[in-house]
């Protein structure tokens, strides 16, 4: 029914796309995490939120940018700059390379907004409805005294008669528009994390010398090397037989740490002293899981890795100039690899799992069609 030699190199090849997809997705979460990406990401959706401009207009510059200290740059005084300043959102952050939270609660952004429209000057008991309105009038904030762009404005003022004026309903109608923008805002994470996902296939591809072509002319010349890589990939799907699960709980372990990082309620007064419990255990929970990753990819590249190197010869900058042509292959094959890897080690996992169930039916049937011939004759 099957080609076993083109079955197993396939089974092979998927196999290497695994082991350096998982590699890839650890090194890029630890780089999610020590360049606070996701809190560089949720900036620019705050941003658009609340600026007409387009700051990040080039993609290929919006993603340098992230490597940056600080995403924005320096920037004038605008109603997004005064939202960060704000201490509600200033003290969720941690030190200065994450100034900024990854996280705010939709109720957090709605006060805070509100806050900077009616200004310092309120006294319980007051009513803000007249200071709201006299921003929208003044066009400037009350808190700053800063000037709202013109398309930001116009939206505010749009909620602010939908509300009919009413604090609570302006508030409702503000939540709202923040949890539709960050619906896009994952959407843009993930775009972001696809691209880096790419350039770290392809600088692992190189530094391993994961040239798919090579591997495929490997695995199809020497059958006893097919055998060793199947054989390796069967052990590993035994000692992993729940790794698509193993990921997507590790990564809402990881998103559950960045939100307890920011979750600790909208009272300013107690937000200090809250940083000061929940908060810092919640920085030294993020900060094992950054360790735990950095061992789980030294171990990933000395076992799993290590042992499917060694079967293909391959080694860590064990590239060698052949000349322009080969040159070129091997460029090809390497950038064939960082496509594989961007697709992430979950797809990989699937694909494998499925074929080597195929394969192991197919055996089965096999054997069985065999004993049959043979007592027949």
């Amino acid at each position: 029914m099957f080609n076993t030699i083109v079955f197993d190199i396939v089974i092979g090849l998927i196999f290497i796309y695994l082991l350096y997809s998982l590699l890839a997705t650890l090194v890029q979460e630890i780089i999610a995490a020590n360049f606070a990406l996701r809190a560089k990401i949720l900036e620019r959706g705050i941003i658009r939120m609340l600026e007409d401009g387009d700051n990040f207009r080039f993609r290929i510059m919006g993603l340098i940018s992230l490597f940056r200290k600080n995403s924005s740059g320096k920037r004038q005084e605008t109603l997004s700059t005064k939202f960060y300043e704000h201490p509600l959102i200033k003290f969720l952050g941690e030190d200065k390379v994450h100034s900024m939270p990854a996280y705010i609660k939709k109720t957090t952004f709605s006060k805070v907004i509100i806050d900077l429209l009616r200004g310092e000057n309120v006294k319980p008991g007051d009513d803000i409805q007249p200071l709201i309105q006299q921003a929208f009038d003044i066009e400037k904030t009350g808190m700053g005294n800063v000037a709202i762009d013109p398309l930001t404005l116009r939206f505010l003022k749009s909620i602010w008669v939908d509300a009919y004026g009413d604090i609570e309903k302006f508030k409702q109608l503000i939540e709202d528009w923040f949890d539709e923008t960050m619906e896009r805002v994952s959407g843009w994470y993930k775009k972001y994390i696809q691209v880096i996902l790419l350039f770290i296939g392809f600088v692992i591809a190189i530094v391993f010398d994961v040239d798919t072509i090579s591997i495929v002319e490997k695995l199809e010349k020497d059958p006893k090397l097919r055998e060793q890589i199947v054989q390796q990939a069967d052990a590993f799907i035994e000692a992993h037989p729940n790794l698509d699960q193993e990921l997507q709980r590790a990564k809402a372990e990881n998103a559950v740490l960045v939100k307890n990082l920011t979750d600790t309620g909208t009272d300013s007064d107690s937000l200090r002293e809250a940083l000061d419990t929940e908060s810092k255990l919640a920085y030294e929970k993020l900060k094992n899981r950054s360790d735990s990753l950095f061992n789980a990819a030294t171990n990933l590249v000395k076992e799993d890795l290590g042992k499917a190197n060694n079967l293909l010869g391959n080694q860590i900058w064990s590239y060698q100039w052949k000349g322009f042509i080969p040159f070129l292959q091997s460029l090809f094959g390497w950038f064939l690899t960082a496509l594989a890897i961007s697709l992430g080690a979950p797809f990989w996992f699937d694909m494998l799992n499925k074929l080597m169930k195929l394969r192991s039916s197919s055996a089965s049937a096999s054997g069985k069609k065999s004993a049959k011939k043979t007592a027949e004759g």
